[in-house]
């Protein structure tokens, strides 16, 4: 499948939410062409470049992204929110229009071994450090993340997880959700060690 590309220097997760202001006329283009036909772009984060003007150099896997609300001002500029849907990986990148296009593969998402006792060891961390990240002015997860499944709850926590955008990347490409919640509760204690530290000092 082909997507249009939006590269950022943020990581959209399946399942999330992002809130985007489109003022460059290439962006305007690929936007103004995705809600006439209904049709998804695609986030990638960005590898080398900036997110306005010139070209950015995408990471090799991105999230599929729906737009989900948008209103477009008179100076033609879109106001969009658009939902994390699919992942995929780049196997092609096409840059005859203003935008960057790609052929792409969409990943599947095992549960991986231990994905449900992973999912229940995050859930509890993440209960524990809820107020070390609150803390630190971070919005966090809300209650109904103990009803979700391994799928959901990984994403969320990557989602609500504060980090850099590489350490987020590492998230969105982990190959199966076990993976994926096994490094979420590595960062979750690392956090939780550094509340405590930070209390007892």
């Amino acid at each position: 499948m082909r997507l249009p590309l939006f590269p950022l220097h943020t990581v959209l997760f399946p399942e999330a939410t992002l809130a985007l202001q489109i003022f460059e006329p290439r962006y305007r283009e690929m936007i103004g062409r995705c809600l006439a036909h209904d049709e998804p772009f695609g986030v990638v984060l960005i590898l080398e470049g900036e997110e306005v003007g010139g070209e950015a150099v995408p990471r090799r896997m991105g999230t599929e992204a729906a737009i989900i609300a948008s209103e477009r001002s008179k100076d033609g500029r879109y106001d969009i929110v658009a939902e994390g849907r699919r992942r995929f990986e780049i196997v092609g990148l096409d840059k005859s229009r203003a935008y960057l296009r790609a052929d792409v593969e969409f990943l599947e998402d095992p549960l991986g071994d231990d994905a449900e006792v992973l999912a229940d060891t995050v859930a509890h961390l993440v209960e524990g450090v809820v107020h070390a990240l609150e803390a630190r002015g971070h919005a966090v997860v809300d209650e109904t993340w103990s009803q979700l499944d391994p799928r959901s709850l990984s994403y969320r926590v990557a989602t609500a997880l504060p980090g850099a955008d590489e350490v987020r990347q590492e998230l969105l490409e982990k190959r199966d959700v076990a993976s994926r919640l096994r490094r979420e509760a590595e960062l979750l204690m690392s956090i939780h060690r550094v509340g405590i530290e930070a209390g007892a000092a």
